[in-house]
């Protein structure tokens, strides 16, 4: 892309933190180059507005709008003070036409983009927040350490986490506390956070999995038919669940299906931390 930014360069222009570049559904004229700051990539799904990406300096962004002369896809704000390339569709087509190089580079980064955007559809399409977050991280986090830690992107702690995924209020601070309590998400010494061991989150994907299958009601719903509170619930079930595994353990069947979710249950929901 550097041949194409070196050809616009007069093209710069600063936007303060809060600008909104376009949202959804705005017909596009304009492609974005980031020379400095950050913008957020949003769509809204339901009635949530999801943060599908924070791009950063090198970054563009807008090209979708030029290529397919549709109106924008998601929503563009710059969230930290930035300097932006701003390509006019004709002069995109230019460049383009005059450097096959950059052609090139261009569809190896929208296929990239639509790599992660399949993944991301994927993860949103499971009906558990919890695993819509877990599935999201898995992917977007990088190698493991010697503890089998994967760190995540710079700019993605738990709060982040819960946002790009549409979960706010009590969820978002439950599946915050499952996280942390369990291990799934662990703070670094440098101030980022890390994906948990691959073994713990396949355990808490099949938890997840069998959940629907052996608890259709979840604990929110429990508490509002039996008119508690959500600590109340829990504690209920919590009581429930330790009868449970108890008589499973004096059983013949306690290495069944049923008595293995119980045990994942008592690890992932209950277990002190």
């Amino acid at each position: 892309m550097s041949e194409m930014v070196s050809s616009v360069e007069h093209l710069v222009r600063r936007h303060p933190s809060g600008t909104v570049l376009f949202r959804e559904g705005d017909r596009g004229q304009t492609m974005y180059v980031i020379r400095s700051g950050r913008v957020n990539i949003s769509k809204r799904i339901g009635d949530s507005e999801i943060t599908l990406a924070v791009l950063g300096p090198g970054e563009f962004f807008g090209e979708m709008a030029l290529l397919e002369g549709l109106p924008r896809s998601a929503g563009a704000t710059v969230v930290e003070e930035a300097l932006l390339i701003e390509v006019e569709q004709g002069a995109f087509a230019t460049v383009v036409r005059r450097n096959s190089e950059i052609a090139v580079r261009l569809m190896r980064r929208l296929s990239s983009r639509l790599r992660e955007a399949d993944r991301q559809i994927q993860a949103l399409m499971s009906r558990s927040g919890a695993a819509r977050a877990l599935s999201l991280v898995r992917n977007l986090a990088g190698a493991p350490d010697a503890q089998g830690r994967r760190a995540l992107p710079d700019d993605l702690n738990p709060h982040a986490l819960m946002r790009r995924v549409g979960l706010t209020g009590d969820e978002a601070l439950r599946v915050e506390r499952v996280f942390a309590r369990s291990g799934l998400l662990v703070p670094l010494e440098s101030g980022r956070w890390a994906l948990g061991p691959e073994q713990l989150v396949k355990d808490f994907l099949l938890y997840v999995e069998m959940q629907e299958q052996y608890d259709p009601i979840n604990l929110h719903q429990l508490a509002e038919l039996a008119g508690l509170d959500e600590r109340d619930a829990a504690q209920i079930a919590c009581r429930v669940l330790h009868a449970r595994l108890a008589e499973r353990r004096g059983s013949q069947d306690g290495s069944d299906a049923y008595g293995t979710y119980l045990a994942l249950k008592q690890r992932f929901e209950y277990a002190e931390g």
